[in-house]
Order: C-alpha cells, then sequence, then structure tokens
C-alpha cells in the first residue's frame, strides 16, 4: 500500500500524557518528513496550541497546512493564513448557549490564543493545562456570540455529559452537530466542521487520491477522517468506538510509540 499524506492528532495519539512528543513518535515523524511524505497535524485544538509541537517536528518551510478546531480551520503552518474556514453564526452560538444553559453545563469559546468560558469550572482550567492557552471569563455573555466561532464546548462532569449529549445533539441538529472529544468535553461544530471533511480537503490540494492517506487518531473527535483516509489507524488503548471502525489498530498504546510503529509499517518500510 503506498501512503502519500498521513494525519495525525495529538492528544492521546502522537503526545505523551505529560503532553510532549513521544520520543519514538517524534523521530518516525522526521524520517517521514525527510523522504518526502507530507504529514500534517489535526487536533481540536487552536493553532496557537498546536504550532509549538509543529516546530519540534521540523515541518516549518515545508508548505504544510494544519487541521485546527476539529477541522472547523485548516491553517497554513508558516503564515498563519487561514485556508479554509468554517463557523457557527453568532445566532447560532446564541442558541447553542441557551441550550448548554438549559442542560447545566458552562460553555467555552476559542481565540487563537485565548479561551472565553461563560463561568470559572474546573473543566475549562484543564483545557488551560492541555492546551497552553489562557482562560478568562466572559465580561457579558454577548461576548460570547459577538463573532462567528468554529466550535463552542460545554464542560463538565463525565457522567453528565454523558447523560444529556443525546438531547443536545438533538436540539442542536439544525446548524450543528456533536462530538465528545474527551469524556468531559462535548463540542459543538458546524455541520461540515469535521476532520474528515478538511482533511479530504487537504489531500485534494496535495493532489492525493484517498486510497493513498493514512490518519491516526483516538477519539470521537477522529472518527471522521479515520473513516475517510483510505487507511484509518489507532492506537491500541483508543476509545472503544474508534477502535470499532479503525482499519488497522496498532498493537502499542499512544504512550508506548503506535503512531512511530503505524509509520514504520505503512510509510517507512520498504515498499
Amino acid at each position: 500500500m503506498r501512503i502519500s499524506l498521513v494525519a495525525l492528532d495529538l492528544d492521546d495519539t502522537l503526545l505523551d500524557p505529560d503532553l510532549g512528543i513521544n520520543r519514538l513518535n517524534l523521530a518516525a515523524v522526521k524520517r517521514a518528513l525527510a523522504v518526502g511524505v507530507p504529514v500534517v497535524l489535526a487536533s481540536g485544538r487552536t493553532i496557537a496550541s498546536m504550532a509549538p509541537y509543529a516546530a519540534e517536528l521540523g515541518m516549518q518551510g515545508r508548505g504544510l497546512p494544519m487541521i485546527c478546531v476539529n477541522g472547523a480551520e485548516v491553517r497554513d503552518l508558516d503564515s498563519g493564513g487561514t485556508l479554509r474556514r468554517i463557523a457557527l453564526s453568532p445566532e447560532d452560538i446564541r442558541e447553542a448557549l441557551t441550550v448548554l444553559s438549559d442542560l447545566g453545563l458552562p460553555a467555552q469559546v476559542y481565540e487563537d490564543e485565548l479561551i472565553i468560558a461563560t463561568e470559572w469550572n474546573e473543566w475549562t482550567q484543564e483545557d488551560s493545562r492541555l492546551t497552553g492557552l489562557a482562560n478568562r471569563v466572559a465580561e457579558r455573555l454577548d461576548e460570547m456570540h459577538a463573532v462567528p466561532r468554529g466550535k463552542l464546548i460545554a464542560a463538565g462532569p463525565p457522567d453528565h455529559i454523558g447523560r444529556v449529549v443525546d438531547e443536545a445533539r438533538s436540539r442542536l441538529a439544525r446548524f450543528a452537530h456533536v462530538v465528545v472529544s474527551k469524556p468531559y468535553f462535548m463540542e459543538i461544530l458546524p455541520h461540515g466542521a469535521d476532520k474528515g471533511e478538511a482533511l479530504s480537503w487537504v489531500a485534494a490540494r496535495f493532489g492525493v487520491p484517498r486510497e493513498e492517506v493514512m490518519a491516526v487518531g483516538d477519539s470521537g473527535n477522529d472518527i471522521g477522517m479515520l473513516r475517510w483516509a483510505g487507511l484509518g489507524c489507532a492506537p491500541a488503548d483508543a476509545r472503544a468506538d474508534v477502535l470499532a471502525i479503525a482499519a488497522v489498530v496498532s498493537p502499542l498504546a499512544h504512550h508506548e510509540g503506535a503512531v512511530a510503529e503505524l509509520l514504520e509499517r505503512f510509510v517507512l518500510a520498504p515498499q
């Protein structure tokens, strides 16, 4: 099988639990780039949170994009410019905030380097720890829906998220789809904002056919790109719903170098 483009999720896929790039994964990605295979990062994070990892991987100066905000944005890695963007309208955000309030959940929106939340909560603090982004509480609620946003996150205890996610999907279906990226994050995304849709767009830009695209991810927000890619892969410790749809599951967990194992097997091994 020929692989001509690779897309990699960050958290719980490429990264270790300490949020650094696993050393085996780091070496394998650098080798893939060195032999001329484009590797793109695909994450729910903003570009500011992703850029340091791209720099560590040596991705600059290669004309690579990054899939950000769960596919709501495709950004040029070198300039930071927006190549593709899908957003919730201010009206949609206002309606979503009402629904989330009814469901007893705080909400947060993103700017490149900042998280803005409706109220202080431990889950937004955890998001800041994971992403390195600063956070603050909105000065007024209308600040949340002042401009279009790539996504809205509802944060809360995993058991509560689990109880209300189906109702959220039903009430927001007119303008958004809902994925649970981490057990405590329910992400409200505009229709068409999906890592799979974004990866399809990136592959077309590179002139790479679907069957030559490999994607690796572990969570609900990765399912779209694993289904779209010709070779959708997952670490051994991915979520059960991801393992169920992955074409290939590494024998290794993410912190054991699953990405490196998959790259060695399908990209770096002699063809």
